[in-house]
């Protein structure tokens, strides 16, 4: 009878336990798929605010309260947590035309502002001209040199002052970049360590470094006085025309050129593999433990994988945010500067043009160099912005395991 009965029991057991198993196992899949699209975005915005709140965005914020008007109005924003959330929700996108109306005004105000200039070098010329035209005629040249010396010292005189002005204006603005790479990059790395992203964080990191350092101390040390001697030897070689060094100013405008050149190329390469092989192989490994966990754990293991779905998705989304937010700070912190730059190019181009017809051609001359080598200093911002712009988007575009 008792043999009986555990047999009994066994097979009770046996049929009994399969119906509970399936009972309990579509409870959980039904619990599952009763997740609503709200309830997931609910559950996606409180992960994202609970890791904002874990990262420290005070020297963002420094930086953006060290910009002018300009520059914050480009920005769109009082503060870099609303612009990373106005990301995050698509909302930003509204202030496209403000942006361009904000880059307008400054364009229009630049002209207006090197208008004056640009007129006081203008009637120096026509004065030369009349001087030169009005002087008796004799075959001593000395009182044609003076004049031109007089006219073409003043000319440099006032030149020369708003170029060095542009020149500190350049340094400034490197090193604005520099200390927004400090800050950003360790942020964007740590939530890609978050995400699971280890080794493409091992192989940014020295192109972080050697970014922020070595690129930007070329660029300072190396490539900055290679355009003041280029504008020492523009001013020199048009003082007489028995001074010939044209070909010593285009030799250091060829060298900038090709050093430029050398550093993006070497950098983007190095960049460009390096980021796509790490990406390919935090992806793999992402994908594996997904994987096991699913597969692993009994039960549970579909809807910790979906969770975990979930946490990536809201880390990934605060990673491309905060790398977004510090494009467009970027962005706002070398306009200023880059549509200055280029307004003063295209003032001394159309003040050469002018004067190349009515006075002697060593003036126009040595504006028209003048104008090539600001174009040089326009390159310098714009290559250390190209780099972090590239660094950027790649560190953006790793570890997006979707």
């Amino acid at each position: 009878m008792k043999k009986f009965l555990v047999i009994l029991t066994i097979v009770a057991i046996g049929i009994i336990f399969p119906f509970l198993m399936s009972e309990h196992t579509n409870q959980v899949v039904y619990c599952d798929d009763e997740l609503s699209r709200e309830e997931i975005e609910q559950i996606i915005e409180e992960s994202i605010n609970s890791q904002l709140g874990d990262l420290d965005f005070s020297d963002f914020e420094s930086i953006l309260n060290e910009l002018g008007k300009s520059e914050k109005e480009v920005f769109g924003s009082s503060s870099i947590l609303d612009k990373i959330n106005q990301i995050i929700s698509g909302e930003f996108s509204e202030n496209q035309e403000s942006i361009w109306t904000s880059i307008l005004n400054l364009f229009f105000d630049d002209v207006l502002s090197f208008l004056p200039l640009i007129s006081l070098v203008i009637a120096i010329g026509v004065a030369f001209s009349m001087a030169s035209a009005s002087r008796p005629k004799s075959r001593n040249k000395s009182i044609g040199d003076i004049i031109h010396f007089v006219c073409y010292g003043a000319i440099i005189i006032i030149l020369v002052g708003v170029t060095v002005s542009m020149i500190n204006l350049t340094s400034e603005t490197i090193q604005n970049i520099k200390a927004q790479m400090d800050v950003a990059f360790p942020i964007l790395l740590t939530v890609m360590t978050a995400i699971g992203g280890v080794v493409s964080v091992g192989v940014y990191q020295p192109a972080v470094a050697v970014l922020s350092g070595t690129i930007t101390t070329i660029f300072t040390t190396i490539l900055m006085p290679i355009f003041i001697f280029r504008l020492v030897f523009s001013i020199v070689s048009n003082i007489s025309n028995n001074i010939k060094l044209e070909k010593f100013a285009s030799f250091f405008s060829s060298a900038f050129k090709w050093i430029v050149g050398a550093v993006f190329t070497i950098f983007s390469a190095f960049l460009t593999i390096q980021g796509i092989t790490a990406g390919n192989v935090d992806g793999i490994s992402f994908r594996t433990a997904k994987f096991a966990i699913k597969n692993s754990v009994p039960l549970l293991g579909g809807y910790l994988s979906d969770s975990l779905n979930l946490i990536i998705a809201s880390s990934v989304l605060i990673k491309n945010a905060v790398g977004a937010c510090g494009l467009i700070l970027l962005f706002a912190t070398i306009i200023v500067p880059v549509v200055k730059l280029i307004v003063f190019m295209f003032c001394l181009k159309f003040a050469a043009a002018i004067l190349e017809p009515i006075t002697d051609s060593r003036i126009s001359n040595f504006i028209s160099m003048l104008a090539k080598s600001i174009s040089l200093l326009i390159v310098l911002i714009l290559g250390c912005a190209f780099m972090y712009v590239l660094l950027s988007g790649m560190i953006m575009c790793t570890a997006n395991f979707f």
